[in-house]
């Protein structure tokens, strides 16, 4: 019906259509109705910056849209409005005219044996690029090309059944998460839709899910809310509490090592997991088996730390530029910190440099009105069909695939140390209260580290001045090499945000913007980490090298 509905409304063949909304099941009604009808569909981030949804309607000359509501047409200029041929809205409340409700396009007598227009390899989306190092730019893929990515996907994750279900909770502009949608359908699999992403947590236990799909930020603030809680609990019950934690650390350290721990060991076990790792594991649900994330590391800490709990944590990894997540990390087949085994469907190798290479039927044909001299990853693939990746790599044995860094991020210090300032965040980011860290330091003798606290944090530190942070940060650096600890610190309150453009729409660090909105700070701790001659803060005797912004 909806198929019908959409022609109707004067959509023709291979014309693109827009769909903003929170996720909601008419989300993808709306997305396979437009698809049955031979259009493309294009995610549109509710949540994401006017201009760069401006940019991204004019680049795919969208000839309709489909709303939550008419007032969400002030986001989009004259000029977008003039071409489109129809606006379809969830809730037509205060709707002009012109505007049709979502009901209109079911209404009966909208059905026939002509539905379904759709053909293997003409185009069926259109997604954005995250846009970490400038404008994001479209690609668009095929129904043969989306059907390949999730076969792909299911062959990792047998766990998900018939009678699994899973939680829709990322917003449906993200590719990933309308792949796990078509996943759960091919498998009979049931999906609720949580429209608010920061209520996730306030249903997920009633759900059920038997596979989370997340990205790094919401496991780091699931863990401090666990940490939180347990921090509030009586002297003993804390005492009981890391008891159990370190029975299941080390009983998640043997079984990664392959080992079987002795009697003794599994009756502690019992005892602590009935005691208290089970109860940790219950805030996500009785059924949980496994969580998936991706689009950006996730600390080694981290995932060590959940999988004490009993909570398995796999990375995945994937580009915009190839449709078919590249690699992933299975229940059967993991390593914390890889991102696993290449899927089937994607070929794998390393560049001269260490640049990670992938070739297969997934990757894209090339952007949307490319234009010559496009930054990383390449715009099309090399002679032997494999596309640069844009991230530097290293392949173990078995096929475990790490990451090393991303090409565009790393830098050089004036001592000509290549930093990949990833790898520092990560450590930076297990000292409790911080919120994000970003590394900078391209062409100085150390690098500085920006850290964002939340407003609690922040409150509690000017009174003790910052002393239990900065002794957190010297123990997070330890592991890192002499070069890579920071020669001093930005702090501050106002958490990075992806409606100021901090953060791309997957939470990823848009670190140029980042850099420019506190440039006139950084230079000023440029300036001391250069007369200390590089030295790393924790050498300094004073103050003089933490610089803190009001919130």
């Amino acid at each position: 019906a909806l198929s019908a509905g959409f022609r109707k409304l004067g959509m023709a063949a291979g014309d693109r259509v827009g769909i903003m909304a929170p996720s909601c099941r008419e989300w993808d009604f709306a997305q396979f109705g437009i698809l049955a009808a031979g259009g493309v569909a294009v995610g549109l981030d509710p949540y994401g910056l006017d201009d760069q949804l401006r940019a991204v309607a004019r680049q795919c000359k969208l000839v309709g849209l489909v709303l939550a509501h008419p007032s969400q047409l002030d986001k989009f200029d004259d000029a977008i409005r003039e071409r489109l041929a129809f606006v379809v809205c969830l809730d037509v409340a205060g709707a002009t005219a012109g505007v049709v409700a979502f009901a209109e396009l079911v209404a009966p007598g909208n059905d026939g044996d002509d539905w379904n227009q759709a053909q293997p390899d003409a185009p069926a989306t259109v997604i954005s690029t995250s846009g970490t190092t400038g404008a994001p730019k479209g690609i668009e893929y095929s129904h043969r090309q989306m059907c390949l990515a999730a076969t792909a996907i299911l062959s990792a994750y047998a766990d998900v059944a018939e009678d699994s279900r899973l939680v829709c909770w990322l917003p449906l502009s993200n590719l990933f998460q309308r792949m796990i949608n078509l996943c759960a359908i091919g498998r009979g699999a049931q999906t609720y839709y949580v429209a608010d992403p920061r209520t996730v947590m306030a249903y997920v236990k009633s759900i059920e899910p038997a596979l989370f799909i997340g990205v790094p930020r919401f496991f780091e603030k699931l863990h401090a809310g666990i940490e939180e809680v347990i921090a509030q609990q009586p002297a003993w019950q804390q005492r009981l509490v890391r008891w159990a934690l370190r029975v299941g650390n080390r009983r998640a350290v043997a079984g990664r090592a392959g080992k079987r721990q002795g009697v003794g060991a599994r009756l502690r076990f019992v005892v602590a997991d009935w005691l208290v790792l089970g109860k940790l594991r219950n805030v996500l649900g009785r059924d949980l088996r496994f969580m998936v994330s991706g689009s950006a590391p996730m600390p080694l800490w981290l995932l060590e730390s959940f999988h004490a709990m009993g909570l398995l944590v796999l990375e995945a990894y994937g580009i915009s530029e190839n449709i078919i997540p590249v690699s992933v990390n299975t229940p059967e087949a993991f390593r914390f910190g890889s991102v696993g085994r290449a899927l089937p469907g994607c070929e794998v190798r390393l560049a001269e440099d260490g640049e990670l290479l992938v070739r297969g039927p997934g990757v894209f044909s090339g952007y949307l009105d490319e234009a010559p001299g496009s930054s990383l990853p390449a715009a099309s693939p090399d002679a032997d069909g494999y596309l640069a990746s844009g991230d530097f790599a290293r392949i173990d044995a078995d096929g475990f695939i790490t990451l090393l860094g991303r090409k565009a991020d790393i830098f050089k210090t004036s001592t000509g140390r290549r930093i990949a300032p990833a790898s520092i965040e990560s450590q930076l980011q297990q000292v409790p209260q911080v919120e994000h860290v970003v590394v900078f330091g391209a062409g100085r003798p150390q690098p500085v580290a920006l850290l964002v606290l939340g407003e609690k944090a922040w409150q509690a530190g000017r009174q003790e001045s910052f002393r239990a942070l900065r002794a957190g940060v010297c123990e997070a650096s330890r592991p890192l090499a002499a070069y890579q600890r920071p020669a001093g610190l930005l702090i501050m309150a106002r958490e990075l945000s992806s409606a100021e453009g901090d953060l791309t729409a997957n939470l990823k660090l848009r670190r140029k913007v980042i850099e420019a909105k506190h440039s006139a700070r950084l230079l000023s701790l440029f300036a001391y980490a250069d007369k200390a001659g590089g030295a790393p803060f924790e050498a300094w005797s004073d103050d003089a090298q933490t610089f803190y912004c009001s919130p």
